[in-house]
């Protein structure tokens, strides 16, 4: 933009030897403060590293050193955002830029320096002392969109030139648009790639090189009052919008002409723009708050948040609490046997219920309050537990954890917490009980259409699976078929299981000629039957031992291996199957 279609008048007011009119700048001598002028692009991919490092040198040196970056030459595109100004050509032709990212720090030079020669250039700069302090401040218009600003300079040395010269830069915050080279200053990228770019020169209230102030002696107070309309937005083509809450201003002044440029920069200052006023305020309940422009009657006990834009467009910000001045209660518990103290209140080993204090008292926020103490006093236990389980079973109840006990009795004790955490004994006996050992006598050898009895023995009380409860039961099977009974004894139970083995389709004839001897034996049994096919010898309980395929009409059966007892043959002939009865010794 143009500097002939700037808005702005200035009205100058200049007060020599007299401090009476001063407000904003400081008269006590200080150092210089730093501004880097960097000379940067969007289409740079270098640029952002030089970003990166002004911004460090910000953050290390707060409030002492500032950085303005101004978008020209080659790498600085005219598409949106076009952040390009016509002060900002000027300067980069007048200090000979040729590279990119250039930074000239308080024009100590009449060339652009590599971006890592600032610091050094900084650092040389702040530890000088000042020949003039700067101040400033702003008061927005929104009815008229203008600016009213003032800067003070207040020479507390003589500056070695009878005139130096005044400028004023218009800065703009959080523009949005490309950049290349983005990731070399990641603190400035945002979520969609698009980057941040800060502190950008817009605009110039003053001639490119300063307005000219004088004298420039020490004890001389320079007030200068400018009046500048925000334009809309800035650029052609395709300007950025120019938001009020964006905006600052930087003052600063240069020595002396060298050439076109006025340099070198004596001492710099950054006027803030329409940063809030914040108001952190707090009341005790039933008082109001009417001040700062908020009228706030008699709050209830909270927190409170309002805000308003001043005439001067500045958003006002109040935070209030409002703190309670009336009785509070706490609570709290211990175990007996204990004793409690907290701030004032003191509870020596109070018995087993609920006990109460109370203590007057201002709080930390000044505000009278009577603050009440309930304390409740939790007994702590012993407890006798017993307990009966089965052999083989775990117990894993009231915080103890046994696994797979044997028969037997166990006396165990933990230390719990109830749950009012106080610690309790719990005292554990615990009767681990033996199953109990079931057999089921009786014949399991039957033919078909006889009975037999089988009796269960070795537990308390029975239950078979036909449903009947007593000890001995009377089955007829037509075929051979399975029968079981659950024996309980204390609460523990142990399954037994029989088989009733059932001959049918047998006459005795057919089996008139067979032959079993020695019966009893003590090993070996000779059997002689007419077309034997198959011998089974089978169990007492039912369960098949061996099973015997032949073909032959003879066979000796070697028991010696067997226990002693009584043991089934049933013989199998291609006319059916009888069963014998032989003995073991």
């Amino acid at each position: 933009m143009k500097n002939n279609i700037l808005l702005f008048s200035l009205l100058s007011i200049i007060t020599i030897a007299s401090l009476k009119a001063q407000q904003l700048v400081s008269t006590t001598p200080s150092n210089r403060n730093a501004l880097i002028e960097e000379y940067t692009g969007r289409n740079c991919g270098y640029c952002p590293d030089g970003h990166r490092i002004a911004n460090e040198l910000m953050q290390h040196h707060p409030d002492k050193v500032w950085a303005v970056n101004i978008h020209t030459g080659g790498f600085a595109p005219t598409n949106y955002p076009n952040l390009n100004t016509t002060v900002g050509a000027i300067y980069a032709s007048d200090f000979s830029i040729e590279s990119f990212p250039s930074g000239i720090v308080n024009r100590t030079t009449s060339f652009g320096l590599d971006r890592n020669q600032w610091s050094s250039y900084v650092n040389t700069q702040i530890a000088q002392q000042a020949e003039v302090n700067i101040g400033g401040d702003m008061v927005y218009n929104p009815d008229t969109h203008t600016i009213d600003l003032t800067v003070e300079l207040y020479y507390t040395a003589n500056s070695a030139e009878s005139t130096n010269y005044l400028t004023i830069y218009m800065v703009q915050d959080s523009i949005i648009g490309s950049q290349a080279g983005s990731n070399y200053n990641p603190s400035q990228v945002l979520s969609d790639g698009q980057y941040c770019h800060m502190h950008v020169l817009r605009d110039i209230l003053t001639p490119f090189y300063g307005e000219a102030v004088t004298p420039t002696t020490a004890g001389t107070l320079i007030t200068k009052n400018y009046t500048y309309e925000i334009p809309e937005s800035i650029g052609d083509p395709n300007g950025v919008e120019v938001d009020v809450h964006d905006i600052f201003f930087i003052a600063f002044v240069t020595e002396k002409y060298q050439g076109n440029p006025t340099r070198p920069i004596l001492n710099v200052c950054k006027i803030a723009g329409l940063e809030p006023l914040v108001y952190n305020v707090s009341i005790c309940e039933g008082e109001s708050y009417n001040e700062n422009g908020f009228n706030i009657n008699n709050p209830a006990v909270g927190n409170y948040y309002e805000e308003y834009y001043n005439e001067e467009g500045r958003c006002v910000k109040l935070y209030l609490a409002v703190y309670p001045t009336f009785t509070r209660n706490l609570y709290n518990s211990i175990c007996e046997g204990e004793s409690f103290n907290y701030g004032p209140f003191h509870f020596d080993n109070p018995s087993v219920g609920v006990h109460t204090q109370e203590n007057v008292l201002q709080s930390v926020h000044g505000c009278d309050s009577v603050i009440v103490m309930n304390l409740t006093v939790h007994p702590s236990y012993n407890v006798e537990l017993t307990a009966e389980i089965c052999e083989g079973e775990d117990y894993k109840e009231n915080g103890f954890n046994l696994n797979n006990l044997a028969a037997g009795i166990y006396n165990e004790t933990r230390n719990l917490e109830t749950e009012e955490d106080c610690d309790s004994i719990i005292n554990l006996t615990l009767t681990v009980h033996e199953a109990p050992e079931v057999v089921i006598d009786g014949n399991t050898q039957i033919n078909a259409g006889e009975s037999t009895t089988l009796t269960a023995s070795g537990a308390d009380s029975y239950e078979w699976s036909t449903g009947e409860t007593t000890a001995s039961i009377t089955v007829s099977p037509e075929s051979t078929t399975n029968y079981s009974v659950v024996g309980t004894t204390n609460g523990c139970e142990t399954e037994t299981e029989v088989t009733v083995n059932v001959t049918v389709g047998v006459g005795e004839n057919d089996f008139s000629m067979t032959k079993i001897y020695p019966n009893p034996t003590e090993g070996e049994l000779k059997i002689e039957c007419m077309g034997m096919k198959e011998i089974t010898v089978i169990m007492p309980n039912g369960q098949t031992l061996q099973n015997i395929m032949l073909s032959d009409d003879t066979y000796t059966l070697d028991m010696s291996e067997f226990k002693s007892g009584v043991y089934y043959l049933k013989i199998t002939t291609d006319n059916g199957s009888k069963v014998f009865k032989t003995v073991k010794q």
